[in-house]
C-alpha cells in the first residue's frame, strides 16, 4: 500500500483512508511508524492529519511513537500544524513516553495550545499539562493553578477533559 497516496484520498470528513492504513500496518505498526511521523511532519494538511490519525490509533492499541519518533512527533506541536492534526497527536500524549529533555519545549507547546480558538484543542492540551505534571512532580502546582483558573472560564468540554486530567495526574 502506498501510504501516503492513501492518506491524500482524505475528503476532509471520512476517515475510511485512515482506517484503510491503519488496517494495512496492523500486523507490523512499529514498521509503519517511522513512516507516519515522517508524512505527519508534511507541509500537507491531508497527511497530517491521516498520518497523526493512524498514529493515534496504534498508540491507543500498545503501539506508540518511542525515542526519534516520539520526539519529532512531539515537536509538531511547536509549529502550524493542522488542528486536527494536533489534537491526535494531544490524544496520543497520554501513551507516549515524554523524555525529561522534551518536557520544557512540550510544555511551552501546551501552553499555546491552552490558548487555542478551538475547544477540544484547548482541552487535550490541558489533558496534556496533566500528563506533564503526572510525570513531573515540579510541575503540579503550576498545572493545578492552570486548572484551576480554566474552570472558572472555560466551556463545558474543557472542563470535563479537565476533571479527567486532575483524577490521572492525581492518580
Amino acid at each position: 500500500m502506498d501510504i501516503a497516496a492513501t492518506l491524500r484520498s482524505y475528503d476532509g470528513k471520512r476517515v475510511a483512508p485512515f482506517r484503510a492504513v491503519a488496517e494495512a500496518v496492523r500486523d507490523a505498526p512499529e514498521t509503519a511508524v517511522g513512516q507516519l511521523v515522517e508524512l505527519a511532519a508534511s507541509d500537507e494538511m491531508e497527511l497530517q492529519v491521516g498520518a497523526t490519525w493512524v498514529l493515534k490509533h496504534l498508540a491507543e492499541r500498545g503501539t506508540a511513537p518511542r525515542g526519534s519518533g516520539s520526539a519529532r512527533l512531539l515537536d509538531l506541536l511547536g509549529r502550524p500544524i493542522a488542528p486536527d492534526a494536533a489534537l491526535h497527536i494531544l490524544q496520543t500524549l497520554p501513551h507516549m513516553r515524554i523524555e525529561a529533555g522534551q518536557r520544557g519545549a512540550l510544555r511551552q507547546a501546551l501552553m499555546e495550545l491552552i490558548r487555542s480558538r478551538r475547544a477540544f484543542v484547548r482541552a487535550w492540551a490541558y489533558n496534556g499539562l496533566g500528563v506533564l505534571a503526572a510525570r513531573d512532580p515540579a510541575l503540579r502546582k503550576e498545572v493545578e493553578r492552570l486548572f484551576d483558573r480554566a474552570a472558572t472560564t472555560e466551556t463545558a468540554a474543557v472542563k470535563v477533559r479537565i476533571r479527567h486530567a486532575r483524577a490521572a495526574m492525581a492518580g
